[in-house]
């Protein structure tokens, strides 16, 4: 079965609403936890965001870590559901995390030299000993890491950078406030490109203001940074400092995962191996393996199935069947393809089946009833 668009829900929801109940608001899936941390000796709270469906459906999943998450945490987690909704697809699902302070000044201000900042070294070492094993020992994580932060936090974001390299995968820094006597961590950061030649991925964002920090930093990533090191720069001169983060992490999120989108509604064949080797690339890009999920993998069959090439659309929800043997929704497309290709039998049975694992499924049960009757 082919999933209904959000538009086409809404338009359900109005032609209905006169005879209806109003749905409930959806579960936000967010949970506070409070740790006691031995770095900072005292209790602190994170925020955990859970992609919609992380109950129901396995897998790992990247992480967000937001800093400032009491200023940014809501709309980040919002806005990692939509991007990696059914129909926008941009991103794969993230689990999001928060990380909120008490004194950020003292937890993300540096001073010259900043490895000599006793609170951020403090507080970095609660992110690296303390957060992360946290959420990789309570939650399904891929190995694949992303922190965000914004003005003092992407200053403290770029120094994180330079003092464990492989601690994050990706980097957001949003119009970092690095000071004046701050100029060592950038020079710094430009010896690291030029010495290590890293992988990674950065997105640096400014707002209309003035650019003379941040235009030190992106120049040692246009003289120092190496192929692999994949990196970016926007300004968004119609906003603020205050008002950047939500368009940054918008196109941020989009840069970082640019070769994830895939157009369902092109015109073109393509077999599930072609699938296969594009998760494959996808898998050496971001250094673990990943799969295509279920939803994936139906779009692509529904695609060929538009497209009348009914036996590459057979194949794909073949392998969603084995993969996915107890998911009702497998079998109900299936029961359409075979229907497309005039196959009865085989489309009954797999309608059949898909009732038996979901008894409420009324769209297999009237395809059902047209099968039969034309019998």
């Amino acid at each position: 079965m082919k999933k209904l668009s959000t538009i086409f829900l809404f338009q359900v929801i109005l032609l209905t609403i006169a005879h209806a109940q109003p749905d409930a608001v959806p579960p936000d899936n967010d949970t506070a936890i409070l740790l006691q941390s031995q770095a900072l000796a005292q209790p602190r709270s994170i925020w955990v965001h859970l992609p919609p469906d992380y109950g129901s459906a396995g897998g790992d999943y990247p992480v967000l870590y937001v800093l400032d998450g009491n200023s940014h945490f809501k709309y980040a987690s919002d806005l990692t559901d939509f991007l990696s909704s059914y129909d926008v697809d941009r991103i794969p699902e993230l689990i999001v995390v928060g990380i909120v302070n008490i004194d950020r000044g003292k937890d993300m201000g540096l001073t010259n030299p900043p490895s000599a900042t006793e609170g951020a070294r403090k507080f970095l070492q609660y992110i690296r000993e303390e957060v992360i094993p946290y959420i990789d020992g309570h939650y399904r994580t891929a190995p694949y890491r992303i922190l965000m932060g914004h003005s003092l936090a992407g200053q403290f974001a770029l120094y994180a950078k330079d003092s464990y390299p492989a601690l994050f995968n990706a980097n957001i820094l949003i119009s970092p406030a690095v000071q004046d006597f701050n100029d060592p961590l950038i020079t710094q950061f430009g010896a690291w490109l030029q010495d290590r030649h890293p992988a990674g991925k950065m997105f640096i964002s400014l707002g209309g203001e003035n650019p003379r920090k941040v235009d030190m930093i992106i120049e040692q990533l246009r003289q120092h940074a190496g192929p692999s090191f994949q990196w970016d720069y926007h300004q968004y001169p119609t906003d603020n400092h205050f008002s950047v983060p939500y368009v940054t992490l918008f196109d941020a999120l989009k840069f970082i995962y640019r070769n994830w989108f895939m157009d369902f509604r092109d015109t073109v064949r393509y077999t599930y191996q072609d699938i296969e080797r594009r998760f494959d690339n996808l898998s050496k890009e971001y250094g673990y393996t990943i799969h295509p999920s279920e939803d994936f993998i139906n779009n692509c069959g529904y695609t060929q199935l538009r497209l009348q090439n009914l036996d590459g659309a057979i194949d794909f929800f073949q392998h969603n069947i084995r993969e996915h043997p107890n998911s009702f929704n497998v079998y109900d497309s299936m029961g359409e393809a075979y229907m497309d290709k005039g196959e009865k039998e085989l489309a009954i049975r797999n309608y059949e089946k898909s009732i038996e694992l979901n008894p409420n499924n009324e769209n297999g049960k009237q395809m059902l009833r047209k099968l039969r009757a034309g019998q």
